[in-house]
C-alpha cells in the first residue's frame, strides 16, 4: 500500500511527459508539414518565376527568329541564325544544329545523313562537319522518329530501342532535348541542346517550334534558291543564260574599275551550226550544244563566268584577265574542241567542229559592257572571214581614227608613234601612274572663282 502510494507521482510524471510528447510531436509534425508546404510552394513559385522568364525571353526572340529567316536569307545561315536564337533562349552548355546532305549522284547515300551545320560552344568537342546516320544514336533516332524527345523520353523507350539508341552517339554530348525540323514528312534536319536549366514542357514546346520554324525557312530557302538558278540557268545546255552573263558582265566591270584590274569576254559561235542541223536534225544539234557547253565548263577556272549567250553563240567572262592570258585561254578551248570527238564531225565543211571567236578586254578595248561586247564580236566575225576554226583578239582602236583605220606606219613598216606620249606597259596599274604622272592638273579649275 505504501510502495502503492510512493510510486502514484511517479507515474502521473511519466503519464505528463508522455502526453506532453506526443503534444510536442503532434505540432513538431505540423511545423513540418507546415514548412515542407512553404517549401513546395517556394519551389513552385520559383518554378512559376523562372518558367515566367524563360517564356518571356522565348516570345521575344520568336520574332526575331521569323524576321531574320525570310525567304530571301541563304540557307547556309539558318543554321547559325536557329543557334544563337537556342542559346538565348535555353542557355545550354552544349548546342547542335544538324541539317540533311543533299542529293549527289557520286554519293547515293548521302541523304542519310546529318551534318553539323552548327556547334555551341565554339572551339569545343562538337565542330562543324561532323556527320551522324538517320537511325542511329539519340539524334539520329529524333531523326528517324521524327518526335521531340526530352531525356526522360529517351529512358523511357524499350530496351530494344534503348539498346539501339546507346550506340553511335555523339562522344560528350548528351541530349536534353532534340527536336526534329520536318517540312512535307521529310527531315530536314535537328536541333539538340545538352546541359540547359529549361527541361520541362514548356522548354520542349520551345524547341518543337524553334525546329518548325527552322524547317520552313530551309525549305523557303531552297525553294528560292532553286528558283534563282533556273532563272539563271540556260534549259538546254546547263550553263548560265545570257540575262546572268550581262548581269555579270555588268557587276565584274564595276570591280574591275574600282580594283584597277582587267577583265576580258570571249565570245565564239559553233561554226557552220546550221548546216549541222540541216544535215543531222535538230536532235544531234541540241545534243551538240550541250556536250560543247560541258566541254568548255569542265577546262576553265572556278571563277570564270561562263553561258549561252543565244543560239549557238557562247560567252566566256574573265575577270582579272588580260588580253594575252585571255587569247591564250580563248585558243586553248578552240583547241579542245576542234580536237574533240562529236558526232557527225566529220561531216561538217571543215572536218571537225569548231568555234570561231573574239576576245576583247577592259579597259583597253572597250569601258563598258555593250561596248567590249561589240568588240568581241566584230573580232568574231572578222575570225569568220578569215576561214573560221580561229580566235582573233579586238582590234586596237587609235585616237581620231575611226576603228576600220590603221595605224600611220614608216617607211620601214613600224607603226609611228607620237614622241609626247608616254610609253605603256600593259599593265593597268602602271599604265595608269605613268599617265597621271605626265598630266599636269590644276589645283583649281578656271571656274572654280564663280564659287569662291
Amino acid at each position: 500500500m505504501i510502495f502503492g502510494l510512493a510510486t502514484l507521482p511517479l507515474a502521473l510524471g511519466l503519464l505528463y511527459v508522455c502526453t506532453r510528447y506526443n503534444s510536442l510531436k503532434a505540432t513538431f509534425d505540423a511545423v513540418n508539414s507546415e514548412l515542407d508546404a512553404l517549401m513546395r510552394q517556394k519551389e513552385d513559385l520559383l518554378k512559376g518565376l523562372e518558367r515566367k522568364d524563360f517564356l518571356s525571353r522565348f516570345v521575344r526572340e520568336l520574332p526575331l527568329l521569323t524576321e531574320q529567316l525570310d525567304s530571301r536569307v541563304s540557307s547556309r545561315l539558318i543554321p547559325d541564325i536557329l543557334m544563337k536564337v537556342v542559346i538565348r533562349s535555353l542557355e545550354p552548355r552544349q548546342a547542335l544544329v544538324l541539317r540533311r546532305r543533299r542529293t549527289a549522284h557520286s554519293e547515293p547515300g548521302r541523304t542519310a545523313r546529318l551534318t553539323a551545320a552548327a556547334a555551341h560552344p565554339k572551339g569545343g568537342s562538337l565542330r562543324e562537319g561532323m556527320e551522324i546516320q538517320i537511325g542511329e544514336g539519340e539524334l539520329g533516332f529524333v531523326a528517324e522518329t521524327q518526335l521531340t524527345m526530352v531525356r526522360d523520353d529517351f529512358e523511357r523507350e524499350t530496351s530494344l530501342s534503348r539498346s539501339r539508341i546507346k550506340e553511335n552517339n555523339i562522344p560528350g554530348f548528351r541530349p536534353d532535348i532534340a527536336a526534329p525540323m520536318i517540312f512535307d514528312g521529310k527531315t530536314l534536319g535537328v536541333i539538340a541542346v545538352s546541359g540547359t536549366p529549361y527541361q520541362g514542357g514548356d522548354a520542349k514546346t520551345a524547341m518543337r517550334l524553334m525546329a518548325q520554324i527552322g524547317a520552313v525557312a530551309l525549305h523557303n530557302a531552297e525553294t528560292y534558291s532553286q528558283m534563282k538558278y533556273t532563272a539563271n540557268v540556260d534549259g538546254l545546255t546547263g550553263v548560265f543564260n545570257k540575262r546572268h552573263l550581262l548581269a555579270q558582265l555588268s557587276e565584274h566591270i564595276y570591280q574591275a574599275q574600282k580594283n584597277l584590274t582587267n577583265l576580258s569576254v570571249f565570245l565564239f559561235d559553233i561554226d557552220n551550226f546550221k548546216n549541222y542541223n540541216d544535215v543531222n536534225g535538230h536532235v544531234a544539234g541540241d545534243k551538240l550544244l550541250k556536250e560543247l557547253a560541258t566541254l568548255v565548263k569542265e577546262n576553265i577556272r572556278e571563277e570564270s563566268i561562263f553561258g549561252r549567250f543565244g543560239g549557238e553563240e557562247f560567252l566566256l567572262i574573265l575577270p582579272g584577265s588580260p588580253n594575252p592570258e585571255a587569247v591564250a585561254v580563248a585558243e586553248k578551248l578552240r583547241g579542245l574542241i576542234a580536237q574533240q570527238d562529236f558526232d557527225f564531225a566529220a561531216n561538217q565543211p571543215l572536218g571537225v567542229v569548231s568555234v570561231s571567236g573574239g576576245v576583247a578586254t577592259y579597259p583597253a578595248d572597250a569601258m563598258d559592257g555593250t561596248s567590249l561586247l561589240r568588240r568581241a564580236d566584230e573580232a568574231l566575225y572578222a575570225a569568220k572571214g578569215q576561214g573560221r576554226n580561229r580566235v582573233l583578239p579586238a582590234e586596237k582602236n587609235y585616237i581620231c581614227e575611226s576603228r576600220s583605220a590603221t595605224p600611220r606606219r614608216s617607211a620601214s613598216g613600224e607603226p609611228l608613234s607620237d614622241p609626247n606620249l608616254p610609253k605603256l606597259s600593259g599593265n593597268i596599274r602602271y599604265d595608269q601612274t605613268i599617265i597621271s604622272q605626265r598630266i599636269e592638273i590644276p589645283d583649281k579649275e578656271p571656274w572654280a572663282d564663280d564659287f569662291d
